[in-house]
Formats: structure tokens, C-alpha cells, sequence
């Protein structure tokens, strides 16, 4: 993997929570079954020598993130920067209670927008740069978070500009990068197409 740290990325494991609904910053629980996502990360964290994991702090990272820390020497880290994005009163409702033109409005502007009593895209993308800033003189990493920051770590991990378009790493996924790279300037995406939230969001 050339020199330099190790990066290793994850999406929280599946949740319990009624379909189709927004639960950005809720802290909703875990579905049955998250240990086998656990235990894997972990065999992850082992095979590529990563000795300290940042978290969100909500259940869905954190619970795994102590469930591997229990396994052996993984350190765990838990930043407020690492949580989804804020959808204010948008949260723990039903995306079909969303107002159409809301949504339409947030899929013009995915950085710009900013849900009724929530933070924009462009927040997001402020708060995780500055995290991984902090992050680029560490040893091997890792970092346990949700779809949103994922989105903008990616894009980091790959010294790429945050575009909030591109789609989010699938629930229970780990993604390990060799190297971690400066950031790039944020940059305002344009959509092409209207958001996914249930599947993106979480």
C-alpha cells in the first residue's frame, strides 16, 4: 500500500428503526446481528496493525467501536465531528412527511441547504475536513462513522475534493486506504439527480 498511514474507513452496520425514515443525528439502535460487522472490523483493524478508531458517538458507531476495544489493544476515540448530518425537524420522521419541494430544494443545493432547524452540507463538510486535518500526522487509523461524513472522508482519504453527490458506502462497509492525503478545497457539487436520504443518511 506505499507509505505512509493506514486509513481505515467504515459505515455503522444496519439499524432498528421503521423504513423510509430520516434518523440523521437520532440515536436510533442496532439491528440484531451488528457483532458479525464488529467482529470483522476488528479482524480488519488486526490484519492492517490500527491501534486507534474515532467514532461518532452515537450507539450505532460507538456500540461496535467498544464491542472491538473489549477484543483487544483498538483504542477508541469517539468526535462529535464524526455524527451525521443534523436534519433538525426533519429527524425521526417519515420522508414521505417531507415536504416534496423541501426535498427538491435540498437536491439542488446539497451543500447550500439546510433542513428547518439543521446544518447544511457545506457544516458537514467543514466539520469532518477539520477532523481529518488533526488526523493526517497520526499512525494507522481508523474511523467509524455514518453515510454523510463517509461521503466527505472518502473523497479526503483519495486527496479529492468533497462532492456530496457521490453515493455513500453501503451499510456495514469497510474501505482501508494506505495512505492518508492532504484535503482538497471543498467545492459546491451540482446534482444531477434528486438524493436518496433512507439508503445516504445514516
Amino acid at each position: 500500500m506505499g507509505q505512509g498511514p493506514l486509513c481505515v474507513l467504515a459505515r455503522h452496520p444496519a439499524v432498528r428503526v421503521a423504513a423510509e425514515t430520516c434518523y440523521g443525528q437520532t440515536d436510533v439502535p442496532l439491528a440484531e446481528g451488528w457483532e458479525s460487522f464488529a467482529a470483522r472490523l476488528a479482524g480488519e483493524l488486526a490484519a492492517t496493525g490500527v491501534q486507534r478508531m474515532f467514532v461518532s458517538p452515537l450507539t450505532r458507531c460507538r456500540l461496535p467501536a467498544e464491542w472491538i476495544a473489549t477484543q483487544g489493544a483498538v483504542k477508541v476515540f469517539p468526535d462529535d465531528r464524526l455524527m451525521e448530518l443534523d436534519f433538525g425537524e426533519w429527524e425521526e420522521q417519515p420522508w414521505s412527511l417531507v415536504p416534496r419541494d423541501k426535498l427538491d430544494e435540498w437536491a439542488g443545493d446539497l451543500a447550500g441547504f439546510t433542513p428547518p432547524g439543521g446544518e447544511s452540507g457545506d457544516s458537514l463538510i467543514a466539520r469532518v475536513t477539520e477532523f481529518w486535518r488533526e488526523r493526517l500526522s497520526d499512525g494507522p487509523i481508523a474511523i467509524l462513522s455514518h453515510g454523510g461524513p463517509l461521503r466527505v472522508l472518502m473523497a479526503l482519504a483519495q486527496g479529492q475534493k468533497p462532492d456530496l453527490t457521490q453515493p455513500a458506502p453501503p451499510l456495514g462497509d469497510i474501505v482501508t486506504f494506505g495512505r492518508m492525503s492532504p484535503p482538497a478545497p471543498a467545492i459546491q457539487p451540482v446534482p444531477t439527480e434528486p438524493p436518496s436520504p433512507p439508503e445516504d443518511h445514516r
